[in-house]
């Protein structure tokens, strides 16, 4: 384990070290603001029943791999052929960014392997997909594989700021090809998001995918995100507060550097706790096995 992580902290230095925005890239002050919203994923409860919720964390499934590598499409949605800011990422830009989230994904036994890597050039879905009906075409048009497959695609989410949002392993059955991550393109590894710039939103709607909570899910009650060894939270925290403790009569400082928060790349600097890696590999078995 000690090999391999070096491995990918090897990795990652020598691809990000390479990935310095393209000559044709023109930054914006907004490109280099914070983000109105780092993840809109849905609330993990909305639409399901109390016996639904309830079975997503009793009777945990047997015969869990040790190890698990999942195939990844990624679709690079762009408004033109050659420009960064009009959403083109280059081949290597998509390497790095994988590269990333394998080397944030350490200890979990879980391996990313790109699979597929799709261009596409409409410039209404790079601007204006954002959670609505153009989504919706999009992923039906592009959606490729199983529930076990992970399907990425990037674009701008222009009027709203968004970081990403992502479904969740239990709504596979019901909408299976709205399955996958949707983020910021210039979120991944040297993008010119400079907050975000680490590849750690993709990590964060991975984990989402994945079947993970935000760490501040049900605030300072005792359910939480329903992961016992991450401290209660009671709202998001952003940039890089720490010794913030918004639970002062549970145990523990805020998680906030903890890729489930909202917190900026630089200050997510802790692994998956072990508890959210034994959540991850039990509903990844119980939704995603097939």
């Amino acid at each position: 384990m000690v090999a391999l992580s070096r491995f990918f902290i090897a990795a990652l230095a020598l691809a990000t070290s390479s990935l310095a925005l393209p000559s044709n890239a023109t930054l914006s002050a907004r490109d280099l603001d914070d983000l109105d919203s780092p993840c809109a994923t849905d609330d993990p409860y909305v639409g399901l029943s109390e016996a639904e919720i309830a079975g997503i964390t009793a009777n945990p499934p047997l015969n869990i791999p040790e190890t698990r590598t999942i195939k990844v499409y990624w679709n690079v949605i762009h408004a033109n052929e050659i420009a960064y800011n009009g959403g083109y990422l280059s081949s290597a830009q998509v390497d790095s960014a994988i590269v990333a989230l394998n080397s944030q994904f350490i200890g979990s036994g879980f391996t990313f392997q790109r699979a597929q890597l799709k261009y596409t050039k409409n410039a209404e879905w790079f601007n204006e997909v954002d959670k609505n009906q153009l989504t919706l075409d999009m992923k039906n048009k592009l959606h490729t594989g199983t529930a076990k497959d992970l399907n990425i695609y990037t674009v701008s989410f222009t009027n709203s700021k968004r970081g990403g949002f992502a479904t969740f392993p239990w709504k596979y059955t019901k909408e299976p090809k709205l399955d996958g991550v949707v983020m910021k393109w210039n979120t991944t590894p040297g993008g010119s998001l400079s907050n975000y710039n680490q590849g750690k939103i993709l990590t964060h709607e991975v984990g989402h995918w994945a079947g993970l909570f935000h760490t501040f899910q049900g605030g300072c009650s005792e359910k939480g995100d329903e992961v016992s060894d991450t401290p209660a939270e009671e709202t998001a925290a952003t940039g890089c507060p720490v010794s913030r403790d918004t639970c002062k009569d549970i145990p523990g400082q805020d998680p906030i550097r903890n890729y489930m928060d909202y917190t900026y790349d630089r200050c997510k600097t802790d692994p998956f706790t072990a508890g959210q890696i034994k959540r991850m590999r039990e509903m990844m078995q119980q939704h995603r096995a097939k």
